[in-house]
């Protein structure tokens, strides 16, 4: 009996701590990525970055008052545009890319009680979960008259409509590379509301490691994921979530 009572002592205190020591929260925001590859292999075609978004939840477990490991489950959109031009102008792709990403990082903050600013830096895998691929590209079946011999080659697209297209991305598993590793760091500003909730509102940078495809040709140019995100978000602390009193 004695050791029952002590096994359940010793559970209660430690889920209280946790409680006490374990924060909860949701973030969402917008991302802008770009992929890092040389295009020099083809003529007159330029990647450029892409719009998208982030949301997921915060996870933190804290040590002390300035030092916690945070888990940040998301989904997050990595997208980027390809792009042609000069004799190719008007051909363009926008790849829309979705993950299911976990960046795992140390939260290092300080200042004062209300207002405090915090880094983090780590790590992060993701898994290449959707795609999408819209864009334009030469109609060799058009109907449309041809350029006329005093104008621009550039200004084909005025005279012979594009196909254009908007369809799921088929993944191969001979080329895609679907899990992603690499890097993370961030900074931001945090703001204790009602000594329950803090807001907090953060940039972000998310380097990839590895390529998006596998070695399945000679003389491959790789790919790799550059993201920049800006976001904002709110956590609470699961002993006030439960008791509403004070550490």
């Amino acid at each position: 009996m004695k050791k029952y009572l002590l096994l359940s002592a010793t559970f209660f205190l430690l889920t209280l701590s946790l409680r006490a020591q374990f924060e909860i929260g949701v973030s969402g925001g917008y991302v802008n990525n770009y992929v890092h590859t040389n295009a020099g292999y083809r003529a007159f075609t330029q990647y450029h970055q892409y719009g998208g978004f982030v949301a997921g939840l915060v996870l933190q477990y804290h040590f002390n008052d300035w030092l916690a490991i945070q888990a940040d489950p998301s989904y997050i959109r990595k997208s980027y545009e390809l792009r042609r031009d000069h004799f190719f102008d008007g051909i363009y792709q926008y790849n829309l890319n979705g993950y299911l990403q976990l960046p795992v990082m140390a939260h290092f903050s300080f200042g004062g009680k209300k207002w405090r600013g915090f880094v983090n830096a780590g790590g992060y895998g993701a898994y290449w979960i959707s795609g999408r691929i819209q864009g334009a590209m030469a109609n060799v079946f058009s109907s449309t008259p041809d350029v006329p011999g005093d104008q621009q080659t550039s200004d084909y697209f005025r005279y012979n409509e594009a196909y254009r297209y908007d369809e799921k991305y088929t993944f191969d598993s001979r080329r895609d590379r679907r899990m992603e590793w690499g890097l993370v760091a961030g900074g931001g500003v945090e703001y204790l509301l009602k000594e329950r909730f803090r807001l907090f509102v953060e940039a972000r940078y998310y380097y990839g490691l590895t390529d998006q495809q596998k070695n399945y040709m000679i003389d491959q140019v790789p790919r790799y994921n550059d993201s920049y995100v800006l976001q904002a978000g709110c956590l609470f602390n699961l002993r006030r979530l439960f008791h509403g009193d004070a550490q």
